[in-house]
């Protein structure tokens, strides 16, 4: 009797040794797994912070190519709105004369500094409203916006001054057709690009290819005015991509 129990004794406590192994067993191969596939996910997510860092490098890159781009722009259209003052005008008297308003005025090129170039020329015009007619030469905007050195800014040559009391033709000479502007004629002598342009201006104001070969975007005559006020004084302007204007001082 005694070794029949200690018979069942013993196969009760090898299964349970044996139920216990297979449970510790089923237990480390568990935490085995769990452990492999942390660390699966440890390498995915190595390799995802990895990637993350490498576009976060690419983007900087980007960024950064992406401000030169803005800053190349924001100079281009710093050059494209440059204003040169190239002329001012003085309002030396104005009123009536023998029942005829009258304005005497004195008109003064600058030079690229916008300092006078000579003391001026003085006339007297009939009325108070002044025009003042040039010649224009406007360059395309990749070299207004590049700086270039010839064709870096629109350039002008004054032809008269006139009232709106008289025609055109009326006019008081300011600059002969052909002859090169003072602002751009240099210490000495002036450049061949610029007389070739002026000496065939109206060559090149009509044949759209030779004008193009020139760098030249539109040549043409322009004639700003305003109604001046007695005491003032009046710069005028040139846009580096466009034509003239006048503005009170």
């Amino acid at each position: 009797m005694t070794r029949i129990f200690l018979t069942v004794t013993f196969a009760a406590l090898v299964g349970i040794a044996g139920w216990w192994t297979v449970f510790l067993n089923n237990q480390i191969n568990g935490h085995k797994r769990e452990l492999a596939n942390r660390d699966e996910k440890i390498v995915l997510l190595g390799d995802q912070v990895a990637e993350r860092d490498g576009r976060i490098v690419e983007l900087g890159v980007e960024i950064e190519q992406k401000e030169e781009e803005i800053q190349a722009l924001e100079v281009a259209l710093s050059f494209i709105k440059v204003d040169h003052r190239i002329a001012r005008v003085e309002v030396l008297e104005q009123g009536e004369v023998d029942g005829e308003m009258q304005t005497k005025i004195r008109f003064v090129e600058l030079d690229a500094e916008g300092q006078p170039m000579g003391e001026g020329r003085e006339m007297t015009i009939s009325g108070k409203t002044l025009y003042i007619e040039g010649l224009v030469i406007k360059f395309e905007d990749n070299y207004v916006e590049g700086g270039d050195v010839l064709r870096g800014t629109s350039i002008c040559l004054f032809r008269r001054a006139f009232s709106e009391n008289q025609t055109p033709e009326q006019g008081i000479e300011l600059d002969s057709i052909g002859i090169h502007p003072l602002a751009y004629s240099g210490d000495d002598v002036p450049d061949e690009f610029y007389n070739e342009l002026w000496g065939r201006f109206w060559d090149y104001a009509n044949d759209p290819e030779a004008a193009a070969a020139k760098g030249v975007r539109a040549a043409h005559g322009e004639a700003p005015f305003v109604e001046l006020r007695p005491g003032k004084t009046y710069r005028i302007d040139l846009r580096a991509s466009d034509g003239l204007s006048i503005k009170p001082e």
